[in-house]
């Protein structure tokens, strides 16, 4: 390597941004209110609201030091992401065309406009819309990528392209109600979906597609009492289509503060707010395996691992179950995802496998068992 290029980039390594180029930083959909809210507070400045239009100002006109800058890297870590799936219904009342209840104006470049007063940091690519999924009425999708550029990272690698989409589906199991599915695989991309299912919202009520009084439901960590949350998460534990359970990879657990944690394990869990746990035969772990134990634990994770024997191949993958943004002062909040994590094809099929066809069916049994067990075990 040319040794300018070797000390440009060391150079870029260790300058502390400021100004304009501080701004693109802080403005990031990675780092959110709260991470700013930490930083500027730790500089002993304080506000009286932390929206990032209130600490972007007054971070572009201090000087980060070493640690902070440090701190926000850490923050905003780059990272290559998979595609993460979540949930969300609302009862319906339209017809049975979907297409034809979407907004012909809906454009996302102007929803970005609306929703980031600064430039978030990406670019959204082509002119994305809705279409319908196998020639059906009753269900569309929207795909979009946005290319994401970070001042943050080395000069080599500073941009990354990211997926997202919004897929719509009228479903009659039990009750009539619209289903949304949203992937991403970046805070942007997560952000952007959300404000298309939210600027849907009130174009279905104000057309009377859906009830003034009704909003989209999402699956929340308080949506469980301990118990059944345990038992939607051991739901998964099972052969589900075409995927034969193998075994649990990692659990992710935390003690309930407002409940006492049997005599046998307190020790075990004392001064723990949350404890990961890897291991063979996890199954049989006294967390997992006695109930006497569920009401007094928070599980917040689950990362199991499937054989599959599908058209495309036989081989082995793992799912990771989670709510990911769980925080204890603010669990009400954290909303439950899945991601497809590895998939190993056996050799004999790699040469034609597709492994999109792959994770498609693994995400459609996924969605399917997972809100069958949702709507039959939320409070």
């Amino acid at each position: 390597m040319d040794r300018d290029v070797i000390s440009d980039e060391k150079d870029f390594e260790f300058l502390l941004p400021n100004g304009e180029i501080l701004r693109t930083i802080l403005v990031r959909p990675e780092l959110t209110d709260s991470n700013l809210k930490t930083v500027i507070k730790s500089k002993g400045i304080f506000l009286s609201k932390y929206d990032k239009e209130d600490t972007v100002p007054v971070l572009m006109r201090t000087l980060l030091s070493p640690e902070e800058y440090d701190s926000i890297r850490e923050m905003q870590k780059f990272k290559i992401e998979r595609l993460k799936y979540r949930t969300t219904q609302i009862p319906w009342q339209g017809g049975a065309d979907i297409l034809s209840h979407i907004p012909k104006d809906l454009n996302l470049h102007e929803i970005l406009k609306e929703k980031y007063k600064y430039d978030p940091g990406f670019e959204l690519k082509g002119i994305p819309s809705f279409v319908p999924v196998d020639s059906r009425k009753d269900k569309v999708e929207m795909k979009f990528t946005v290319e994401e550029q970070s001042d943050i990272k080395s000069i080599h690698n500073r941009k990354k392209e990211y997926e997202g989409s919004l897929i719509i589906e009228l479903k009659a199991d039990g009750h009539l109600h619209l289903h949304s599915t949203k992937s991403f695989t970046s805070r942007g991309t997560q952000e952007l979906v959300d404000a298309v299912a939210n600027k849907l919202e009130k174009h279905f009520k104000a057309e009377g597609a859906v009830k003034k009084e009704d909003s989209y439901e999402r699956i929340l960590f308080d949506h469980f009492d301990n118990v059944n949350r345990f038992t939607f998460f051991m739901r998964f534990l099972d052969d589900i289509g075409f995927l034969k359970f193998k075994k649990i990879v990692d659990i992710s657990v935390s003690p309930d503060p407002e409940h006492e944690i049997p005599a046998d394990v307190k020790e075990f869990m004392k001064d723990i707010e949350n404890l990961n746990i890897r291991g063979k035969s996890l199954r049989k772990h006294i967390l997992l395996s006695q109930k006497k134990y569920r009401n007094s634990i928070l599980l917040l994770s689950i990362t199991a691992q499937y054989e599959f024997a599908h058209s495309e191949g036989k081989g082995i993958c793992d799912l990771e179950y989670a709510f990911p943004d769980f925080r204890l002062s603010d669990s009400h909040k954290a909303e439950f995802q899945f991601y497809i994590g590895k998939i190993s094809v056996d050799r004999n099929y790699r040469a034609f496998a597709k492994k999109s066809k792959i994770e498609k069916s693994i995400y459609e049994d996924i969605d399917t068992h997972k809100m069958y067990h949702y709507n039959a075990l939320k409070l």
